[in-house]
């Protein structure tokens, strides 16, 4: 699979060898941030990039999918003056 390794590493107790998995990003995750990150308390959103705290938290391990919908949704998005 694109983007995925293996790892063979030994393990000294058991004497046996064990295999990792691990994910290597080739490309940069998209994301709308836009690195003027703050909480907006009432609304719970980022005021940069319009985000809802739960879809900045679990970012990460949504679907492709489900980014794309968040995606979608702060397109037009305008960040909020700073003071």
């Amino acid at each position: 699979m694109a983007g995925q390794s293996r790892l063979e590493i030994g393990h000294a107790r058991r004497g046996g060898r064990r295999s990792l998995q691990f994910h290597v990003m080739t490309t940069p995750l998209p994301t709308p941030c836009r690195n003027l990150c703050a909480l907006d308390a009432g609304r719970r959103t980022c005021t940069g990039c319009g985000r809802t705290m739960e879809e900045i938290v679990h970012w990460r391990s949504m679907t492709d999918a489900q980014r794309a919908v968040v995606m979608t949704r702060v397109r037009d998005f305008r960040p909020s003056p700073r003071p």
